[in-house]
């Protein structure tokens, strides 16, 4: 039998095997190097998206300033609107028991101000009961307990029930909205 190893002088044996490792090497060394490229490419996009992730980011956080900003330069407005008007400056200055000529004057200048604030009350939860009507129209205008109590002809503890009673009709995210 032939061996066809024997027939190949030794230093051309070794010299093919070295060049074969050489060559395998390079190979795995430009592998490395695409690899790296790529990697490197790839952490530079997602630097790039990190970035634009932060400036969306930013941007949504500075609208949702503004809008918030918004929202309390209305509500100061109308605030303001309604503290200047003559009868809640009276209240304010000397509560006294409401007639129904009193509260139906009281929810005409809140359905002005906050837009059809008694109206949406009536039209949201129509078996809304008088006084709990009352008691959202005298907290919209943040009275407090002792002259809700006073402009209602009840105690105290009765405006404290009443606010109960209401939050718990409302439910607490709509009762907020009330003071």
């Amino acid at each position: 039998m032939w061996d066809g190893l024997s027939a190949i002088p030794p230093g051309t044996l070794l010299a093919t095997v070295a060049a074969a490792l050489l060559v395998q090497v390079a190979v795995i060394a430009v592998i490395l190097l695409v690899y790296r490229r790529t990697l490197l490419r790839l952490e530079s996009r997602l630097r790039d998206l990190d970035g634009e992730i932060r400036t969306r980011e930013e941007t949504i956080r500075s609208r949702d300033d503004a809008l918030r900003e918004t929202a309390h330069d209305r509500e100061e407005l109308r605030s303001v609107l309604m503290d200047r008007d003559p009868f809640v400056a009276a209240l304010r200055e000397k509560p006294r028991y409401l007639s129904d000529a009193d509260w139906m004057r009281l929810c005409s200048l809140l359905d002005e101000v906050c837009s059809g604030f008694c109206a949406s009350l009536r039209e949201r939860w129509p078996d809304l009961t008088l006084a709990e009507l009352r008691t959202a129209v005298l907290m919209r205008f943040r009275f407090s307990g002792q002259e809700m109590a006073t402009m209602m002809g009840i105690s105290p503890a009765s405006v404290t029930k009443s606010k109960q009673r209401l939050k718990a009709r409302l439910g607490p995210s709509e009762f907020a909205t009330l003071s």
